[in-house]
């Protein structure tokens, strides 16, 4: 199978996530059916998994060789849905190749990894020396709320171990930051415009509380950190309020974007953040509501089985292995580490180049990402 064909194929049909839950939208269905239409060409095993309402995981597996132990697979994972498009300096359904580089939304993040572990699947399924199980998970949602890879785990597949592509550019990245999302809502009185004095306006209340929440984000900044992942940031996404022009407002609504270490819980960092205001804004009206978005950080050992074995496809692909390193983007394998599969991050690209107006991969990327999962794939279960 061709990887920059699958890929460009991929790029061509929109995925893009509604960015919102229960939108009713079957958002990555022509792409999931794209990805089955190849598996079941090549006469591999593939199901379905609903998700939600229209949306739907799809997951493969070659088996083991006949006598060979049916557990402890590995599993490949990334995830098919996309960021949105408006305001992009290229057309982003257009795969254009140009300078060695695909171009278009998803190219990068994560269609790329997608094509490069459906190549490396299809290459093992003709090998007729399998010694473990090999999964191939497509997951829908992860660019909102993870639900994806959050339904895939309330199964239990035969895997011990997992590789999550996203644009590392091949690194091997065994511990990423958590985030917990949560919104504050600042309360005031509502009067008329003409005589603002009778009410509380409660967007200049807000602008104090912008002023406090950016010193606290410096203040996590100098607090101590973890040896790969620095320190937890706190960002304001996210800011609504009033009515109309002419009445004074009652409510100004900020949506905070907190990324937490391991170690940290949401709770943990949603009761800082409120203390520390508290502190500082007496007599202010203001709550905070329980978080909409709570998604755990991964650290995975650096000698564990997963993270050995990568480092060894490296060294034989690449050339040399990869040190371990963190990510401050959360990933669909912090759900699974905590369902017990040892994870960690791997795929093609970098990551600065998710989400842009210009998005792209490189080739070479990609072609060396083929044969780096192709490889962890021959090593598993002899290392």
């Amino acid at each position: 199978m061709d990887a920059l064909k699958t890929l460009k194929d991929l790029i061509a049909i929109p995925s893009i996530n509604p960015m919102r839950a229960n939108s009713g939208e079957a958002a990555e269905r022509a792409a999931i059916d794209c990805l089955e239409t190849l598996l079941r060409s090549a006469r591999i095993d593939c199901e379905r998994q609903t998700v939600v309402d229209g949306r739907e995981n799809l997951i493969a597996i070659v088996h083991a060789g006949s006598g060979r132990s049916a557990q402890d697979g590995l599993l490949l994972n990334s995830h098919i849905d996309t960021v949105p498009v408006a305001n992009m300096a290229i057309d982003p359904f257009d795969p254009v190749l140009r300078d060695g580089n695909i171009f278009g939304r998803g190219s990068c993040d994560a269609k790329a990894s997608i094509a490069a572990m459906l190549a490396a699947l299809l290459l093992h399924a003709q090998r007729p020396e399998r010694p473990r199980p090999v999964l191939f998970l497509a997951t829908v949602d992860e660019e909102f709320s993870f639900a994806g890879s959050r339904r895939f785990i309330e199964r239990r597949w035969p895997v011990s171990a997992a590789v999550v592509g996203e644009p590392t550019e091949l690194a091997n990245v065994i511990a990423h930051k958590g985030v917990v999302r949560w919104r504050l809502q600042v309360r005031g009185v509502s009067a008329h415009g003409a005589t603002p004095e009778l009410g509380r306006n409660a967007i200049y209340d807000g602008a104090r509380v912008t002023v406090l929440l950016e010193q606290y984000a410096s203040e996590l900044n100098r607090r101590g950190g973890h040896p790969l992942l620095q320190h937890p940031t706190l960002n304001v996404g996210r800011v609504t309020g009033g009515q109309a022009v002419n009445m004074v407002p009652d409510r100004c609504e900020f949506e905070i974007d907190r990324r937490v270490l391991p170690g940290e819980s949401a709770a943990e960092a949603i009761k800082d953040c409120e203390e520390w205001l508290r502190k500082r804004l007496e007599g202010l009206d203001f709550n905070l509501e329980d978080p909409f978005l709570d998604d755990p950080p991964l650290e995975t050992p650096a000698d564990s089985t997963i993270a050995r074995s990568l480092q060894v496809a490296q060294h034989s692909v690449l050339g040399t292995p990869s040190p371990c390193v963190g990510a401050h983007y959360g990933t669909d394998g912090s759900k699974l580490a905590a369902a017990g599969i040892e994870t960690v991050v791997c795929g093609p690209g970098n990551i600065a180049q998710a989400h842009t107006k210009a998005e792209f991969v490189e080739v070479e990327q990609v072609n060396l990402a083929v044969r780096l999962y192709d490889q962890l794939i021959q090593d598993w279960g002899r290392i």
